[in-house]
């Protein structure tokens, strides 16, 4: 039973930072600071890619949107998650570079 535990927590870990695709900050494994499940809620129903760039201070400084891939077309909602993005924090640090980019993929979903 504490074997199944373990496992479970291990891949839940991996599974929680799996809406970060790809970029620098990860491969320098910098941490989200912010709680987030990657799930907006909205009317619309689809995915989302956008590129942030990060800077010393760990505060998002730009979200651009990433059209292949991005499956909205409801510039209302690609607003929403974009202001949702900028809001986001990651560790802070001086030896990280000026500008810090990932490629996140969120995910849009109707309210239960």
């Amino acid at each position: 039973m504490r074997i199944l535990i373990q496992l479970s927590f291990l891949v839940l870990t991996f599974v929680s930072n799996a809406q970060l695709m790809s970029g620098r900050l990860i491969e320098d494994e910098r941490k989200l600071l912010t709680t987030t499940d990657f799930i907006v809620e909205d009317t619309n129903e689809g995915v989302l890619l956008f590129e942030l760039a990060v800077n010393n201070l760990g505060k998002v400084s730009s979200a651009k949107l990433l059209t292949n891939g991005t499956t909205v077309v409801s510039t209302p909602t690609r607003m929403k998650v974009k202001n949702e993005l900028m809001k986001w924090k990651f560790q802070e640090g001086t030896y990280y570079p000026e500008f810090h980019h990932v490629i996140v993929k969120i995910t849009t979903k109707k309210a239960a």
